[in-house]
């Protein structure tokens, strides 16, 4: 069982994974993570690459405006390609 937390200090979402910066509650060490979007709202555990404690953290959920706009963002390239998928013989 795990005693050490990670504290979440901020995070971005980008289209491939969840950039975190979190702080060791053992060590007080500030690290940044990569976790895959997967994760998004979970618990996870893991080591501290300072102190090597292992602990967990909390993954945030997006947003629903950054859910809107990531909608959005995907109907306007559905759009510019004409709704039509691509392919291709090779």
């Amino acid at each position: 069982m795990t005693n050490t937390i990670f504290r979440l200090q901020s995070h971005k979402f980008s289209t491939d994974n969840i950039q975190t910066t979190l702080v060791c509650s053992k060590c007080d060490e500030v690290f940044s993570k990569e976790f895959p979007l997967d994760l998004e709202g979970q618990t996870i555990e893991f080591k501290c690459p300072v102190c090597n404690s292992a602990g967990e953290a909390d993954l945030p959920y997006k947003s629903a405006e950054e859910r809107e706009e990531l909608e959005e963002d995907f109907n306007e390239v559905e759009e510019e390609d004409g709704g039509e998928e691509f392919e291709e013989d090779y």
